[in-house]
């Protein structure tokens, strides 16, 4: 009896280790936003990969398949249309947004944010 009870601290701190305990989960040195481009693509714009190596690690490392960017296409008298969207390496993301609303045409962006997309 005294050897099954001398021997569980050391199965229980083994399995701690198997199960992750043994350090914190990886972080990328770079947030989401310097991983996306702003691009004149389609008829507002969009956002495309920035292909550098802290970016590619992010996703090489399992991290996050890409990063989702969401935000406002902003036209004439204040009027906005909301879009959302995600932005991979190999996988631009068009703003689904006409460049005219409502008879005024498209003079910015506004509230970008951006995220990391698991």
């Amino acid at each position: 009896m005294k050897k099954i009870i001398l021997a569980l601290p050391f199965l229980t701190s083994c399995f701690s280790a198997f199960a992750g305990g043994s350090g914190p989960e990886w972080q990328p040195q770079i947030s989401p936003g310097q991983c996306i481009q702003y691009t004149e693509i389609g008829e507002t714009g969009g956002y495309k990969w920035h292909n550098i190596d802290a970016c590619n690690e992010v996703v090489h490392r399992g991290y996050a398949s890409g990063a989702f960017v969401s935000g406002k296409v902003v036209y004439e008298g204040g009027e906005t249309i909301e879009y959302t969207g995600i932005v991979k390496p190999d996988a631009p993301y068009t703003i689904q947004a006409p460049s005219t609303h409502n008879g005024k045409k498209k003079v910015g962006h506004g509230g970008a944010y951006t995220y990391w997309a698991r």
